[in-house]
């Protein structure tokens, strides 16, 4: 009996097939599925994109940014500057926010997000226009409305930021990001009953969304329960046990009843799964400061700089530190100037009080 030959497929026709499987994964809410595939299929732009974007929902904006800049498309362009801007990294944000619009000038996406940079560049002129651009592109775009809520708000116009956020949930009811900034404006407002039930009614659109999980939790922690927001952080873990960012946030839940040896081993935990988490390092020493061991807390922020120097408010906490030490002086002038040239208006009013620049 003849054997009939196995027709492999061209490897360009398997990486199809897998992102296809990767979308599909993704539409039944099986996100870890969807990223096995699209890690298989990185040779694929649509591949790389979608792998970008669920990297940059669940907050890992270094990974993420690292595939999203390698698109030549608007969309790819447009997340990497979400990215950047959560890295603080403003100057590259822009470059891409505008690349992002070459790409594609009638892009209401490209245009929102350059409000987005623009907005925490404090260019609210600008970044005002740059929304009021992405509406007039489309007036039914709800990220747009969204965007400009986030630009008011950031200007202090709260009442005109929850308006918009209310009126992007009303055009689309699954927009997490609308129901994520009212929920936090609802917490910033010490009101967490409202943004517990604003963020289920999200959730219930949005099952499997981290984000709206995080702001719950932080809305259960603000009413004093603690068990709920445990709940809602397990929770996340049920659905991706590697998530870090939710790791250190269970840290920082023990730490704020203070069992510090309990929040410090998640941390690590975090660090166990990612040696690079800047942030567990930082958790660990805030962790160490409540503790009251400064010098350990001191050994936490050095490392949590070292593997990233674009966070301003590790610097502050060494400057206040280093601020305690005999002859330290120095230090936390220079730890000032850091947190100065990255924004930092509080290090920059201290600075100037004391005659220094930056």
């Amino acid at each position: 009996m003849l054997l009939v030959p196995l027709v492999s497929l061209p490897a360009s026709a398997q990486t199809d097939s897998l992102t296809q499987k990767g979308l599909n994964a993704e539409r039944l809410g099986l996100t870890e599925l969807a990223e096995g595939y699209y890690r298989k299929a990185l040779d694929q732009p649509l591949a790389a994109l979608r792998l970008g974007i669920l990297l940059e929902q669940k907050e890992y904006y270094e990974e993420a940014t690292a595939l999203l800049v390698r698109g030549s498309d608007a969309e790819s362009q447009a997340h990497a500057a979400q990215c950047l801007v959560q890295r603080n990294m403003l100057d590259s944000a822009s470059h891409c926010a505008q690349r992002a619009i070459e790409g594609d000038t009638a892009s209401a996406l490209a245009m929102t997000v350059m409000a987005y940079v623009e907005s925490h560049r404090d260019h609210n002129i600008n970044a005002i226009a740059w929304a009021n651009r992405a509406l007039k592109a489309d007036p039914e775009y709800a990220r747009g409305h969204n965007m400009m809520g986030y630009v008011q708000y950031r200007k202090g116009n709260e009442a005109e930021a929850m308006k918009r956020f209310r009126r992007a949930i009303r055009m689309d009811s699954t927009l997490a990001e609308a129901y994520y900034n009212l929920g936090t404006m609802y917490c910033n407002r010490n009101n967490p009953i409202s943004a517990i039930k604003l963020l289920k009614e999200g959730i219930g659109r949005n099952p499997r969304n981290i984000r709206l999980y995080t702001a719950l939790a932080r809305a259960y922690r603000l009413s004093g329960d603690a068990p709920k927001a445990l709940e809602c952080y397990n929770r996340i873990l049920e659905y991706d046990s590697l998530h870090t960012p939710t790791i250190n946030r269970i840290g920082t839940l023990y730490c704020s009843q203070g069992f510090y040896e309990r929040a410090i081993a998640f941390h690590k935990r975090a660090l166990n799964i990612r040696p690079d988490d800047a942030a567990a390092y930082k958790y660990i020493g805030k962790a160490y400061i409540d503790w009251g061991k400064p010098d350990k807390a001191i050994q936490s922020f050095i490392r949590s700089t070292t593997l990233c120097n674009t966070d301003p408010e590790t610097y502050m906490y060494l400057a206040e530190l280093y601020g305690k030490q005999k002859k330290g002086e120095r230090k936390q002038q220079g730890a000032y100037r850091k947190a100065a040239r990255l924004g930092n208006k509080d290090a920059q009013a201290w600075l100037v009080k004391k005659g220094l620049t930056w």
